[in-house]
């Protein structure tokens, strides 16, 4: 048997809805009132924050402003010329030769002095050296 508010059941029927909320409706069952259960809509909170943090990563992905590309720098002096990548990749190339290891660089300054088709280098503030420029 289910209950009925008179106050609730007239207003709702005047605006053609359901006169029975959901919160409302108590089954009788052998003299027992039994409430139906509620579904459970509630995400488990582990998921929530992985899908948070998954969103979060992918706006961080999509915000970050495209990088500018690297310049690509020629040197010329008189008629000859050399990119500068490559003269870095000789001074990497020639700090390796000695014995040094791999990804040891710290820090690299290199000095170009076109008169003498030279590249000078300093690596990590005290190992220093010099290869052909040309």
């Amino acid at each position: 048997m289910l209950r009925y508010n008179h106050f609730t059941t007239g207003r709702k029927a005047d605006k053609g809805e359901s006169t029975m909320d959901k919160k409302d409706q108590k089954v009788m069952t052998a003299g027992k009132e039994v409430v139906p259960e509620k579904e459970e809509t509630a995400v488990k909170p582990e998921t929530t924050v992985q899908a948070e943090t998954a969103v979060q990563a992918d706006k961080t992905v999509q915000e970050e402003p495209k990088q500018e590309p690297a310049p690509e720098i020629i040197f010329q002096y008189r008629e000859y010329e050399a990119s500068m990548d490559a003269v870095t990749d000789r001074v990497k190339a020639h700090y390796y030769a000695k014995g040094h290891a791999q990804g040891s660089i710290e820090s690299l300054q290199i000095y170009v002095k076109p008169e003498d088709f030279t590249a000078y280098y300093v690596i990590n503030d005290g190992i220093v050296g010099k290869v052909n420029l040309f």
